[in-house]
């Protein structure tokens, strides 16, 4: 019966013959996936002899069950939890998984190591307490810190003094309504109706994240977080910095930074044609980042309402990040 079974798992080897199917389920053609896998491998070895030489682990080495399901396997079912949010129980009856392993294998495994091979954009922490508070409100995850594969913000534009736009918005997410009292009023968004959690996307006109700041509750104003993450002290000369009308006052906020915007109408102050104008071609020149959020929502981790636990959230998004990186600079470094 388990021969059988595992006869019907899906596998690399199965969804490779379709290639517009394997790109659906992953987000990579099977040529990218290849190369991911090649680089994953001897830093998923790695991780697991760290694991291994834990002095803190109960068994002997080489006690307990062998890994049943092969890394390319690992990676593919990662990249659809990522790519479809399809629940964990169906992911392991797809690959002849308990649910339990399949939780272990993407968020224990999985997911540091392809925050390092991944081109991950920069996370700064944020120079307020708007994201400890955030922290604070869930549980620490137990988990250890994973080391930075890039530098700071600051860092990786003087690695890429190309980057001669920087476009910065602001996305959320919708979350259950938390049992808290003090949670449900702190992730209340005016503006979304709903309970949500807030990130902040940095891009380049190439439509490269550069920057993808830690979640803060959705009541967090745009303004608050950009202000809170530090970026707009980090931008280099001559860099023009593109954002909506949201970001009022901005200007004055930053008179040293180039900074271009539509126009916001006031009360008795309507906008004029030439404002009407001027506004559209601002509109039209922020067009990618629009199109880099957009394509972050086809991962339906970060679309529709997130299920998962909130201490995973920012390393979930930066992995997802990495991922359009990679598919946009066709390789797996800055």
């Amino acid at each position: 019966m388990r021969a059988n079974y595992r006869s019907t798992m899906l596998t690399v080897k199965k969804l490779r013959r379709k290639p517009k199917h394997f790109h659906n389920f992953t987000g990579l053609t099977p040529e990218h996936f290849d190369r991911l896998l090649l680089s994953l491998e001897p830093l998923y070895q790695e991780a697991q002899e760290e694991r291994l030489k834990n002095p803190k682990r109960l068994r002997a080495r080489g006690a307990g069950r062998n890994f049943e399901l092969e890394l390319p396997e690992r990676l593919l079912m990662s990249l659809m939890y990522f790519r479809l949010y399809v629940t964990q129980t169906l992911l392991g009856y797809l690959f002849g998984l308990d649910t339990s392993n399949v939780s272990r294998e993407i968020n224990g495994r999985m997911l540091g190591v392809l925050s390092e091979v991944l081109p991950v954009p920069a996370r700064d922490e944020p120079l307020s307490d708007l994201a400890a508070r955030a922290a604070s409100s869930s549980s620490d995850g137990g988990g250890k810190k994973k080391r930075k594969k890039i530098g700071t913000f600051e860092e990786l534009l003087e690695k890429h003094p190309e980057f001669e736009e920087i476009f910065i918005d602001g996305t959320e997410q919708e979350l259950p309504k938390p049992k808290d009292k003090g949670r449900r009023k702190g992730y209340y968004s005016g503006k979304r109706k709903r309970h949500t959690a807030k990130i902040q996307v940095v891009s380049t006109k190439k439509k490269l994240i550069v920057h993808l700041c830690g979640h803060v509750p959705g009541r967090v104003s745009d303004h608050l977080l950009l202000r809170a993450t530090g970026v707009m002290g980090k931008i280099a000369d001559g860099v023009v910095v593109r954002v909506d009308k949201g970001y009022e006052g901005l200007e004055e906020e930053y008179p040293e930074v180039r900074i271009e915007k539509p126009r916001k109408a006031r009360r008795g102050h309507p906008l004029t044609v030439l404002e009407k104008i001027y506004n559209r071609a601002m509109n039209a020149l922020r067009i990618p980042v629009e199109h880099v959020i957009g394509h972050l929502k086809k991962f339906r981790l970060l679309a529709g309402i997130y299920r998962g636990k909130l201490e995973r959230y920012d390393e979930s998004a930066s992995v997802i990040a990495g991922l359009h990186n990679y598919r946009e600079l066709g390789r797996l470094s800055w």
